[in-house]
């Protein structure tokens, strides 16, 4: 470190626009941008300690220069916003009960699963998650997945403020990949399963699976990670057996990864599951409000959860057993012709093949799916959605996502081409209507009784992503408004 700064350091950040008296800044080399470009900005801004990687000279004007009062130089400046902010907000997380989850599909769903339990067994949770941060005063928006370090910080110290005992969180693999979270101490990390995202970001699927796994290099001393051994990738993760919990939601599967947590059997119906559960030889019968076969995934993993810290089983069974709806996950709405109407927010093939699975296991009618994909990602994903939707439904409707600066008329023709590249498809109709409201409401149009219609992809998400702008759209709103204009009361 180089010079001294006799100030109050009240905050960290690597966005210039952020910069200020007693903010640090942290220039930090992205993906995207360079942060050592905007190191003028910051001094000029008012910041008077830097955080570096690269040499200040070759961006740092000598007017600036002077203006300094302390900086630091690093190898790797990525981990410093999230290091920063944990010592600014007196370690937050050492103060509380810290559940994490990662993994392609699940964690949403699983980390509500946690909320909930931690609430009944441990004291009030915070969460931090896709659909919202709560901080134990209420729900507010949430912007990404998991934020960056100086915001997920100070997140975690308004629940120690609010009087939260613990946090359940969500960790994305782009959070892990920039160490957004560094410094976090786990009680217990919740590895759920690995399919194909975000390689857009990570190239391929190696690099995924390895962001991934930096979660397991988080847990303190003596804590547990629950890990889903029927995932190949997953079960490849070199862990101490000591150090793990394994759980395999596939009926019986004993000899093959040797589970901690044995499913015996499953009972699923569209008014829930129910399920018989072997732990170390001890039967446990869970019967929860959640549907879907991908759900015994998920109330698996929290089970293990509750174990890994601590809790007795008939309690965790006890507390899962409360959970209700999770917004946007399977989330049914009764249509008054006796159909039933499903959003979900699957945007992988492996997530909508699962929803899909799940829908016609419970289901005796037609299976109805409205999907799109997302402008400005994977593009070779688009195609195996559009194969999935031809192999597992029986009528299609495809549509726009998030398109952002993509022309969505073009994605869905590259969803198409996989549709069609599916030979004696189940999918026997198929309809592009690019407008996504105007989908919706002709597969719900569509419904015969006892047929499901699946809208797939947005789930939670109350807005959509056209170029620079932001529009109201709600899948679930549309449906109620179809339903209500049907002249029967939404259900």
């Amino acid at each position: 470190m180089r010079g001294s700064f006799a100030g109050e350091l009240k905050s960290v950040t690597s966005d210039s626009r952020q910069a200020g008296p007693g903010v640090v800044f942290v220039a930090v080399i992205g993906t995207a941008a360079n942060g050592h470009q905007y190191l003028n900005q910051a001094v000029e801004a008012g910041s008077e300690v830097l955080v570096h990687q690269s040499d200040l000279d070759d961006f740092l004007s000598p007017e600036n220069r002077a203006k300094l009062s302390a900086s630091v130089c690093m190898n790797d400046t990525r981990p410093a916003p999230a290091l920063l902010a944990r010592q600014l907000n007196d370690c937050p997380d050492d103060r509380l009960l810290t559940a994490a989850v990662t993994g392609t599909n699940g964690k949403t769903t699983v980390s509500y699963l946690l909320k909930e339990m931690l609430d009944r067994l441990h004291g009030p949770c915070g969460l931090i998650g896709t659909i919202c941060y709560d901080d134990g005063n209420g729900h507010h928006p949430a912007p990404l997945t998991t934020p960056g370090g100086p915001v997920f910080y100070h997140w975690l110290q308004r629940m120690v403020q609010s009087g939260c005992q613990s946090v359940a969180m969500e960790l994305s693999s782009h959070a892990l990949d920039q160490q957004r979270t560094a410094g976090l101490d786990l009680s217990v990390a919740v590895m759920t399963n690995i399919g194909r995202d975000h390689l857009d970001y990570h190239q391929d699927m190696d690099s995924y699976v390895h962001s991934k796994s930096k979660i397991i290099s988080m847990l303190k001393p003596g804590a547990k990670a629950v890990i889903n051994s029927a995932d190949d990738a997953l079960f490849a993760i070199p862990i101490p057996r000591k150090s793990v919990i394994y759980f395999d939601p596939r009926p019986n599967k004993r000899s093959d990864s040797f589970p901690d947590l044995v499913l015996l059997e499953a009972s699923l119906q569209l008014s829930g599951t129910r399920l018989t559960l072997d732990y170390q030889g001890g039967i446990h019968f869970l019967k929860s409000p959640l549907v879907g076969r991908f759900n015994v995934e998920n109330l698996m993993a929290a089970f293990c959860a509750g174990v890994a810290l601590g809790f007795e089983p008939s309690k965790i069974i006890a507390a899962l057993a409360g959970v209700q709806q999770v917004p946007g996950r399977l989330e049914q709405f009764a249509l008054p012709n006796g159909a039933l109407a499903v959003v979900d927010y699957a945007h992988t093939h492996d997530a909508l093949a699962a929803v899909l699975r799940a829908c016609d296991e419970v289901s005796d009618g037609r299976l109805l799916v409205v999907a799109g994909c997302g402008g400005d990602r994977d593009r070779g994903k688009r195609p195996l959605m559009g194969a999935v939707a031809a192999q597992e439904a029986d009528a299609t409707w495809i549509t726009s996502d998030n398109p952002r600066s993509e022309d969505p008329a073009v994605i869905c023709q590259e969803i198409v081409v996989g549709y069609q590249d599916v030979h004696d498809p189940r999918s026997k109709e198929l309809e592009v209507i690019v407008d996504r409201r105007q989908a919706i409401v002709s597969a719900l149009e569509s419904a015969r009784e006892f047929d499901v219609v699946v809208v797939a992809g947005k789930g939670h998400e109350d807005y959509q992503l056209v170029k620079d702008e932001v529009l109201k759209l709600d899948d679930r709103q549309i449906i109620r408004d179809w339903i209500g204009a049907q002249g029967s009361d939404f259900k």
